[in-house]
């Protein structure tokens, strides 16, 4: 019985520890916008404005930028191309807008395909961030 009060007394102290970092890593909401800046041609470089709202520091590799294509022209199945790029801040975004720029390959995207570009955290997309188009 003893063995058992300290074992969980020992797990109610680590819940207790473990629970203020997690919540801080979730943080406030943040919402994001990417805007492609020029034309989508295939075998070209692409620029990307990435754009985050927010309501605290945001920290190098804590966001990423990712660009999902379709050769067959159509949003559907899984994506035959899918490249992540770090956003590498640190960008301070406090009630106003943090704006950045990125560069996406689409060295090997054909003519024609579909792409969607959008910002992540995690494996989790950031709320109005997704931006369709096409490449000519």
């Amino acid at each position: 019985m003893r063995r058992f009060r300290l074992a969980a007394g020992l797990l109610a102290a680590a819940a207790v520890v473990a629970a203020p970092s997690g919540a801080a890593y979730a943080g406030p909401p943040v919402t994001g916008t990417t805007t492609v800046i020029g034309v989508a041609l295939g075998g070209q470089p692409l620029d990307v404005q990435v754009t985050l709202r927010g309501v605290y520091p945001i920290v190098p590799y804590d966001f990423s930028l990712e660009n999902r294509c379709w050769f067959s022209g159509r949003y559907a199945g899984p994506a035959s191309s899918r490249e992540t790029y770090p956003l590498l801040g640190p960008w301070y975004a406090d009630g106003s807008a943090s704006t950045s720029s990125q560069t996406v390959d689409l060295t090997v995207v054909p003519s024609g395909s579909a792409c969607v570009v959008r910002i992540i955290r995690g494996t989790s997309p950031v709320k109005g961030s997704d931006t369709a188009y096409a490449v000519g």
